[in-house]
């Protein structure tokens, strides 16, 4: 299953801070698209540790720069970038281009001598955003953009935000759903890699996982942020049936820190 806006993008916009008028970084993006008011730059750095389940894999560290910013209606945020189709007082809608940060090599694990590499490849497509007092509600729809994996994957995520001193807490649900190009690269097993017993060929079909989040944010300072986030995606049975896979699922920590050269 692919990461996301590997979903790391997305670890990152479901942590909320406390932003002035309680705005996270992309919902500032949003109004100033809207009104082509400048949004200026906001800037952090952060790292996020999982264990992607594969066998003999214990984590993978990957370190994001982090960029918002907003030109008309085109934007970075995170670690993705679009254009913004619509934007109305309870919903977004936006194209989107985004990594999938997802990725295996052999010599990580000597269980997986023979596998060939998984390599990380760009999707794109489009994702809606609706939300107000009750929550906010996504859904997003990509396809590889590099032909690296020719797969198509979906997600539906809730979460809700709350205060409780200084911090902002934002515990999520979601599903993703991939189909069987996305699984079968990442997940799959070739004959020419079948070289173990305990290692036979596989091909998995599509796989629907479900997820839960807890992102946390809070100041620091006048113009620094730091943002959290811890996550457990429980695999569809087609990737955890896979025999380079030892894992029911995969856990997510996520931290960063963003800066805001407004003032607040």
């Amino acid at each position: 299953m692919r990461l996301r806006p590997l979903f790391l993008c997305l670890l990152l916009l479901s942590a909320s801070s406390v932003w002035a008028d309680d705005e996270e970084p992309q919902e500032q993006l949003a109004k100033a698209a809207a009104t082509d008011a400048g949004a200026g730059w906001i800037l952090g750095a952060g790292v996020a540790v999982t264990n992607p389940g594969y066998l003999g894999y214990s984590r993978q560290i990957t370190p994001l720069p982090l960029v918002f910013y907003h030109y008309g209606r085109f934007f970075f945020a995170g670690i993705s970038g679009g254009y913004l189709l619509s934007n109305g007082e309870h919903y977004r809608l936006a194209l989107v281009v985004e990594p999938t940060l997802n990725r295996l090599s052999a010599s990580d694990s000597p269980q997986l001598a023979g596998i060939q590499s998984r390599q990380w490849s760009l999707a794109g497509g489009a994702e809606l955003e609706t939300f107000g007092d009750w929550g906010h509600l996504n859904m997003g729809l990509s396809h590889d953009l590099l032909g690296r994996n020719d797969g198509t994957s979906a997600n539906l995520g809730y979460r809700f935000s709350f205060h409780a001193g200084g911090w902002s807490l934002s515990p999520g649900i979601g599903l993703r759903w991939a189909d069987s190009n996305l699984t079968n690269y990442y997940y799959g097993v070739s004959p020419a890699e079948a070289l173990l017993p305990q290692r036979p060929a596989y091909s998995p079909g599509s796989a629907a996982s479900p997820y839960v989040s807890f992102g946390v944010g809070t100041a620091i300072s006048e113009h620094w942020q730091f943002r959290g986030d811890i996550s457990y995606q429980r695999f569809g049975s087609a990737i955890h049936n896979s025999p380079i896979v030892d894992r029911s699922g995969s856990p997510t920590l996520f931290i960063a820190f963003v800066y805001n050269p407004r003032d607040n």
